[in-house]
C-alpha cells in the first residue's frame, strides 16, 4: 500500500532552474498543484526567467 503525499504548500512558490538547455523543477508534486495566486504569479515569471536562461546557456 502506498503512504499519502503531503501536500505541497500552497504559498511556496517553484524555484525552476536552467540545467543544459531545459527547465528543470525539482521536487515537483506527484498530484496536482494548488498556488497561492501570489505563489503561482512568481512561480510563472521564475518559470520565464529560467526558459530564458535555458535558451541562452544552449
Amino acid at each position: 500500500m502506498t503512504e499519502p503525499t503531503t501536500p505541497a504548500d500552497p504559498t511556496k512558490p517553484l524555484a525552476p532552474q536552467a540545467v543544459d538547455g531545459v527547465v528543470v523543477i525539482k521536487d515537483p508534486p506527484e498530484a496536482g498543484l494548488d498556488l497561492t495566486a501570489d505563489a503561482a504569479e512568481i512561480s510563472g515569471l521564475r518559470l520565464i526567467d529560467a526558459a530564458d536562461a535555458a535558451r541562452k546557456r544552449y
